[in-house]
């Protein structure tokens, strides 16, 4: 089975990330895409991130009127700072016939040298790298090209970021996270302080 990996702090998984992993099931030919909320992101230290589990539920929310897409909770229940590495050597052990897709934006890539374990993730994974339109980055020299696969994605300008701050100002927020994830942040009162 092919799958791909699409993982993230999601806070709150938002309509830019469901269209990236269609993208890239319909172009790679994915058998299915999961969606892998991280307990804590080794690069998202500084700022508050809403409670693992509250992330958890908007992303299976998120992607529950969709067969091809599901929930993997590994860095949720393992707990502590998340790395690729770690949640792609227990799927390959839980997984061993699946071909894994490692799904990233040309931001992330660019960084990816410096995660924890470099070689062994693309000795695990297949990288794909979704590129926008206009983009400015240039790969030539990346270290890992050899190891990625670039998928041209449609420019959707939509961040977590931004979707907090416009629930904090009291701004709709539909259109841009699914439905029934915008019920919930209204429901609980998410991001509003």
């Amino acid at each position: 089975m092919r799958t791909g990996l699409l993982g993230g702090t999601f806070d709150p998984p938002h309509t830019g990330h469901l269209i990236l992993a269609e993208h890239a099931r319909v172009e790679l030919e994915l058998d299915r895409v999961l969606f892998v909320p991280n307990s804590i992101s080794p690069f998202k230290t500084t700022r508050h991130i809403s409670d693992a589990d509250i992330r958890a539920e908007m992303v299976q929310l998120a992607v529950s009127d969709n067969p091809h897409f599901s929930t993997e909770l590994f860095e949720i229940s393992r707990q502590g700072v998340s790395y690729t590495v770690d949640t792609l050597r227990h799927l390959t052990a839980k997984h061993p016939a699946d071909e894994f897709i490692l799904l990233m934006g040309a931001d992330t890539f660019t960084d990816f040298p410096h995660w924890k374990d470099p070689d062994v993730v693309v000795s695990l994974a297949q990288l794909a790298v979704g590129v926008r339109p206009g983009s400015t980055h240039d790969f030539s020299s990346h270290q890992y090209k050899n190891n990625a696969i670039f998928l041209h994605t449609p420019l959707i300008d939509i961040s977590s970021s931004s979707i907090r701050r416009r629930v904090r100002e009291g701004k709709s927020i539909q259109y841009l996270v699914p439905w029934a994830v915008k019920i919930f942040i209204e429901s609980t009162g998410l991001y509003r302080e």
